[in-house]
């Protein structure tokens, strides 16, 4: 079972890259708790604060596609060292302003993220053979698991220490170093800019296949945003909306194993099947958690939603390395980061609105059910239109091939 996993660990690099994302990764959540605590220690607001992070992820999700874009148009080590000094300065800024300018200061920080995670992604299949992709892009979704079930618990371990500001810079310290070794490293040093050529402003968008695989993604999340309103209104019905957070960490420990399993073995079928299989029993075990009698019930349909969501979510970045046209191959993972923040978003409103004080949950499990049952669909289309075309019959060669000239790979 853990074959896969050894010949993976064993190739050159991947280690470092492995320790790398860590670094990257867990700099997030713990940053998005700990500022949101010490906004509050400061400006003594919730609301304030609420837009003190509000606008750290909105600049971070609209401005992450154009750090993709630049690595891939003039390489990653180039565009790494211009952001890690950006970036470094943003947070010099956050921790000095004052509190009239914090808001400002937060939606600095989130444009000037380093598009590390996306790097690290688009250098999974430079490094490793294709056999060992997806155990790649599995340990790769399985590191962002950990990161946001260990990132929210180590604040409060790390507040006893420091105060918040403290915890803030030291999640600051890790993104920081955590790009610096991937600037370092031979693989992004090894990356040439992308030759000079026509590239559309949508970028990868204009590609089929890869947008629907983005879609794909957003819908994933749209079903997570709306798990986290139904769980909360179930939690409640059954006498504890405390008993939410269990019901969260048993998705993402269900995650997690899925992930892992996924990508200890070879399966029969296809990423594009499989991916379509994955999203149509998310869909009925969906259905079914809004007809759970009783939290024991629920708690193992939750479990079972994170067997079937880990798997498909490191399925997605394997077929959109595998889809996607070389020259977006940064930017692609950056999109699909601000595709997924705002599934989540969406998710989360349309939960919301559907969700009454005394609910139960099932209209936002049958929300999330029908955003699954809707990523399912696009998936069969997907795979129709990424699939190969038949190869025509031999002719002699009359000029340069038009093959480049097919809509689909503008």
């Amino acid at each position: 079972m853990f074959a896969p996993y050894r010949r993976l660990l064993a190739q050159p690099g991947v280690p470092r890259l492995l320790v790398t994302g860590l670094l990257v990764k867990l700099g997030t959540p713990v940053l998005s708790l700990a500022l949101l605590l010490a906004a509050v220690d400061r400006l003594g607001s919730y609301a304030t604060a609420g837009l003190v992070l509000t606008g750290h992820a909105l600049a971070l999700a609209l401005c992450a596609p154009l750090g993709g874009r630049i690595a891939d148009r003039y390489g990653p080590r180039s565009a790494l060292t211009g952001y890690l000094a950006a970036h470094a300065l943003a947070y010099a800024l956050l921790l000095m302003a004052p509190p009239a300018l914090m808001i400002g200061a937060a939606a600095l920080l989130g444009a000037t993220t380093p598009p590390a995670g996306s790097v690290v992604r688009g250098a999974w299949p430079r490094l490793v053979p294709v056999a060992s992709l997806p155990a790649a892009y599995a340990v790769d979704n399985a590191v962002n698991e950990l990161t946001f079930i260990a990132g929210p618990l180590l604040v409060p371990v790390l507040t006893l220490v420091v105060p918040a500001y403290g915890v803030v810079a030291a999640a600051g310290a890790a993104v920081l170093l955590g790009t610096a070794l991937l600037l370092a490293s031979p693989v992004v040093r090894q990356v040439a800019p992308t030759p000079p050529g026509r590239l559309h402003l949508a970028g990868p968008l204009t590609h089929r296949p890869t947008l629907l695989l983005l879609t794909i993604a957003a819908f994933g999340t749209f079903t997570f945003g709306c798990l986290r309103i139904a769980t909360v209104a179930s939690a409640t019905t059954f006498g504890s909306a405390a008993s939410a957070g269990v019901l969260m960490g048993l998705l993402s420990a269900g995650a997690l194993l899925g992930t892992l399993g996924y990508g200890a073995r070879a399966w029969p079928l296809t990423g594009g099947r499989l991916l379509v299989l994955l999203s149509l029993a998310e869909a009925a075990v969906l259905l079914g958690g809004s007809w759970a009698p009783g939290f024991v019930t629920l708690a193992v349909l939750i479990t079972l939603v994170g067997l079937v969501t880990g798997p498909r979510d490191a399925v997605v970045p394997a077929l959109l390395a595998d889809h996607t046209p070389a020259r977006y191959r940064t930017e692609v993972f950056a999109w699909l980061n601000t595709f997924m923040w705002a599934g989540y978003g969406l998710g989360t409103a349309v939960a919301g609105r559907l969700t009454g004080p005394h609910d139960t949950g099932a209209a936002a499990f049958g929300a999330a059910a029908a955003a699954a049952v809707a990523g399912a669909v696009l998936a069969v289309v997907a795979n129709r239109i990424a699939s190969p075309r038949p190869a025509p019959a031999a002719a002699p060669a009359e000029g340069p091939s038009r093959e480049s000239d097919h809509p689909a790979d503008n």
